[in-house]
């Protein structure tokens, strides 16, 4: 790694992502091999469990860099206590140790640190009032996030970060990754499964795979295209191999039938020298398909002014929404704003305050907890599959071979899984259900990038209706066809994908709400001239689409050739790919302005027809 540079470590669960980190930060020691770190580098390490000092509270945790600050942080909030209830003879020398230490604390930049860690704490998701909360009764997820920001506000010359926005939501993601783009200036290494947030960090990506390293320029999003021209060049290289080795596994058994000894010993030679390509499609991914759902009603679940609220925190109020069959609705908002209490309502597993909830005809619900409590422990995988699905013990095994539980795996206990695993179990026992409507609360969380890709494709293709609650913004772009948003004790409901929705949100657009509302009343008289201009403007938008597409085109092309120079290994063989690398991140670049250009485009010509069709009435 060179200074300021950031690196996204990337692979399937159990590659060794963490483990290469550890032997990095020298938590852990290499078989073989070594880790050279330039002298005088410091390094900064985020685990995936964390632990903080013990102090009395959340903000001193944070903000206590080195012992003797913490120490001084600490005696001045005992002073601070003490002088509240000192008498007067008492206040004179508390008051003057107090300002003694106050003075120390000072001199080493205590009130600097004091106001840095509220900032980044607040920036990752923490409210005000939560900065005096005791270490003590922290949740896990609030500890990391502690302890990220500790670690942002000691600003090592290299941050190693293990999955840094598993417990942030969408808003505290974009802050750090605006705090690493302009306000850290070290280099990171940075293991995530959070596509979004690799695009906008990072500027390589290292893979590890079947036990070695590959290094490629650009974001994720160029990582990907690049992975994908080069496993279609691995795909053809692997098939042109296997007709070579099927040409002399014949010749050998012509040349033994023949009993031409010496010469069928020089093809079994020749056989061994072939260093063998892999077989890309052999590698292990989950491959969910939902069954066929039995076919409910065209309204499939319909809320009327649904609230709930907790003491001294209102969630939501008056939520009223209809989700018509085949929708796919995704739930966003910062961490406690009520998404997951939203989906437990629907799921019967809490009771909302007031409001109506009413499912439609035949409908079948299904709901994918974030946390995986109701796995019996003391199960074994196939058994627990089999506690509530109507299922065979060959169709359980083979559900489960579906997702990675091969041979024995359908054995182990449930206590023994890992995070990934036992989630991977709870999405099998969805799908073993055949549901028609699909409740899922953070169902990517625990997945690696590969399998996250392929529970997007599952759904994408699924043809009952979906409520999701999810901070990953590749999962919704990809699924969602509309955004429902709850923050702050209100929400607002967004058609359209998850891209259309920021671009809405961020321009500070009322909300469309018209699936939850009554028709307004319509005026009785449309001048022509309305009509006219609407019309006009319906052609305008249909030629700017029209060279949007075209350009669109034309830039694919040119990105495509471009992914397959880079993907060609005789490239880097010539010499640097260099300038290859620009014109494709140019290439890139402008074709994600032209795609939010025309989804842009395209909603407002949706609007227009539809305003056309108002007048017309």
């Amino acid at each position: 790694m060179s200074e300021s540079e950031r690196i996204a470590l990337i692979g399937a669960n159990g590659s060794g992502k963490t483990t290469l980190l550890r032997i990095i930060y020298g938590e852990q020691t290499a078989d073989a091999g070594s880790v050279h770190i330039e002298q005088g580098c410091t390094l900064g390490y985020l685990p995936q469990e964390v632990d903080l000092p013990q102090v009395a509270d959340l903000h001193l945790a944070v903000m206590g860099v080195t012992p003797e600050l913490l120490a001084c942080a600490g005696e001045m909030k005992v002073l601070e206590r003490q002088m509240a209830s000192a008498t007067a003879q008492q206040a004179d020398a508390i008051g003057a140790r107090l300002a003694e230490v106050n003075h120390k604390f000072d001199g080493l930049h205590g009130f600097d640190y004091f106001a840095q860690a509220k900032a980044i704490l607040l920036g990752l998701g923490f409210e005000e009032s939560e900065l005096d909360k005791p270490v003590r009764t922290l949740s896990g997820g609030q500890k990391t996030r502690a302890a990220l920001a500790r670690l942002l506000l000691l600003s090592p010359d290299v941050l190693l970060l293990d999955e840094p926005t598993n417990h942030l939501d969408i808003r505290a993601s974009d802050w750090l990754s605006d705090f690493l783009n302009n306000r850290y200036n070290g280099a990171a290494l940075i293991v995530s499964h959070d596509r979004y947030f690799l695009d906008g960090v990072v500027s390589k990506v290292v893979e590890i795979e079947n036990a070695t390293i590959s290094s490629y320029p650009g974001n994720y999003s160029q990582f990907a295209k690049l992975k994908a021209a080069k496993i279609e060049e691995q795909r053809k290289a692997y098939k042109e191999q296997q007709k070579e080795i099927k040409r002399i596994e014949e010749a050998i058994q012509t040349l033994f039938s023949h009993r031409k000894f010496t010469r069928r010993d020089s093809k079994i030679k020749e056989l061994e020298k072939i260093k063998r390509v892999a077989d890309v499609d052999s590698q292990r991914t989950i491959s969910a398909q939902f069954n066929q759902a039995i076919r409910s009603g065209r309204d499939v679940l319909r809320l009327i002014k649904l609230s709930k609220s907790y003491p001294q925190k209102e969630l939501f109020a008056d939520l009223s929404l209809l989700v018509e069959r085949g929708r796919k609705v995704g739930i966003v908002g910062p961490n406690g704003s009520g998404k997951s209490t939203l989906l437990k309502i629907i799921a019967g597993l809490l009771e909302a305050d007031s409001g109506e909830l009413i499912f439609g005809h035949n409908v079948e619900p299904v709901y994918f907890a974030q946390e995986f409590d109701h796995l019996v422990r003391s199960r074994t995988v196939l058994e627990e599959l089999l506690a509530d699905a109507d299922l065979t013990s060959l169709a359980a095994r083979n559900l489960l071979a579906q997702f990675l539980f091969m041979g024995d795996d359908a054995f182990k206990l449930v206590d023994a899984l890992s995070g990934g695993e036992q989630c991977r179990l709870a999405l099998a026992k969805v799908l073993a259900r055949s549901p028609n409507l699909l409740l899922l609360d953070e169902p990517t969380n625990h997945l690696d990038i590969r399998s996250r890709e392929a529970l997007e494709d599952a759904l994408r293709h699924y043809n009952g209706t979906i409520l999701m609650a999810s901070h990953d913004r590749y999962l919704l772009n990809t699924v969602a066809d509309e955004i429902l948003e709850i923050a702050d004790g209100t929400w607002h409901a967004y058609p359209g994908s998850y891209s259309s929705y920021t671009e809405k949100s961020s321009q500070h657009a009322p909300a469309d709400q018209s699936i939850a509302q009554p028709t307004a009343a319509k005026p009785t008289i449309r001048p022509q001239s309305q009509l006219r201009e609407t019309e006009k403007l319906l052609r305008d938008l249909s030629r700017n689409r029209s060279a949007l597409e075209t350009e669109i085109e034309q830039l694919e092309h040119e990105a495509e050739a471009l992914t397959a120079a880079l993907g060609d290994p005789q490239t880097y063989i010539d010499g640097s790919p260099g300038d290859l690398t620009r014109d494709f991140n140019k290439a890139s670049e402008r074709l994600a302005e032209l795609y939010a250009n025309w989804e842009r485009v395209c909603e407002e010509i949706s609007q227009t027809q539809r305003t056309l069709e108002e007048i017309a009435k």
